[in-house]
């Protein structure tokens, strides 16, 4: 990791390591800064959705088309995209889910547990492999690895990103 880096240019990097070409993306706080790092890119396909469960199916659409794609929500919406996740699973459909908002120490407001909870819940019940970035972690390698399991394993990947985390530096 280089000085002077945030953590969000991190993940960023880590997403370009493992050759994400095709971004979906509903508004989202937490992630906004990757968002909009993806959209920069001309290399990289970005589209807005209007509906989670909308954003999915794109993101599998996508990877049919040959795309290494990454979908970035709230962690809420994962809620909302338990059918077309079980899909994917089934047909072995591989995308790397970025989730806002985390059960770790730090977070904001009270009302985001319903957003940790459903990510982490429809994670764990569909048996889809997930992490939360931690702070310690580094956020490019565990990216990075969380593509490769998208790709070898053909799964979608669950990665959760604290609220209070993409903000920061990265520690010299």
């Amino acid at each position: 990791m280089a000085d002077g880096e945030s953590i969000a240019d991190e993940v960023y990097a880590g997403l370009m390591d493992g050759g994400v070409d095709f971004c979906v993306s509903l508004p989202e706080r937490v992630l906004t800064p990757v968002i909009e790092l993806l959209a920069k890119n001309p290399a990289v396909e970005s589209v807005i959705c209007a509906r989670e469960d909308e954003g999915m199916a794109i993101a599998a659409g996508a990877w049919l088309g040959g795309k290494t794609p990454v979908v970035a929500m709230e962690g809420s919406g994962v809620g909302y995209c338990g059918l077309i996740l079980a899909r994917m699973r089934v047909c072995r459909i591989p995308a790397l889910v970025l989730a806002g908002h985390s059960r770790v120490f730090g977070e904001e407001h009270d009302y985001h547990q319903a957003s940790a909870l459903a990510a982490e819940g429809v994670f764990r019940g569909l048996d889809i492999p997930h992490h939360t970035l931690l702070p310690g972690t580094d956020p490019r390698w565990a990216v990075h690895e969380a593509l490769k399991t998208c790709a070898s394993q053909k799964t979608a990947v669950g990665f959760i990103v604290p609220a209070n985390l993409l903000d920061r530096m990265v520690a010299p």
